[in-house]
């Protein structure tokens, strides 16, 4: 049980954590994949959390010249937290998941278009997760991710939240999931 804990938390940081760069955007696109065949792994509740989801992955940049939102008006209001950084400027990336919790679009703000299309698909932000590029770094670098993932969610380094759109059932998930992922890591 403690090594489906494990592989569920290892998941989550998958499909949560941005890159800050392109290069490791794309070492994380590659991932996509391995995400997608590991999701039966997953506990079904933190499954039907991220089912069916617009997720919009904000992470604030070290440095100003790195960070660029591009696309249509971002006008999503983030977090604030310990670790908005100084230049302010937040690199933001979309994902869209299946009701299995695959996922099956995932790429930057910038690919968008005005009226908020991304690939056809009209896109309507319900999950937002925020974070900072040292964060990121720190989970993608690490050798036990789900663990960072974790220390990092603890510590509010991580905030994930529903957007305005969010279903009420999406928001009321959100705001227990703290509680599930304690109840898993006593019963591994």
């Amino acid at each position: 049980m403690k090594l489906r804990l494990v592989i569920s938390l290892v998941l989550v940081a998958i499909l949560l954590m941005v890159p800050a760069s392109a290069d490791l955007f794309d070492d994380l696109n590659a991932q996509v994949g391995e995400y997608n065949d590991k999701i039966d792994q997953v506990p079904g509740t933190v499954q039907s959390i991220f089912s069916d989801q617009h997720v919009i992955l904000a992470i604030y940049m070290n440095d100003a010249e790195n960070g660029t939102t591009g696309g249509p008006e971002f006008d999503v209001v983030l977090s604030d937290g310990p670790f908005v950084t100084e230049s302010g400027v937040t690199m933001n990336m979309i994902a869209i998941t299946d009701s299995d919790a695959t996922v099956s679009n995932f790429g930057k703000w910038s690919e968008m278009d005005p009226e908020y299309k991304w690939d056809g698909v009209d896109f309507a932000e319900t999950i937002i997760v925020t974070t900072n590029e040292d964060t990121a770094r720190a989970i993608l670098d690490s050798e036990s991710p789900g663990e960072t993932f974790m220390e990092a969610y603890d510590s509010d380094m991580i905030i994930i939240e529903g957007a305005d759109d969010a279903r009420i059932t999406t928001k009321i998930s959100l705001a227990i999931m703290p509680l599930v992922m304690k109840f898993y890591a006593l019963i591994s």
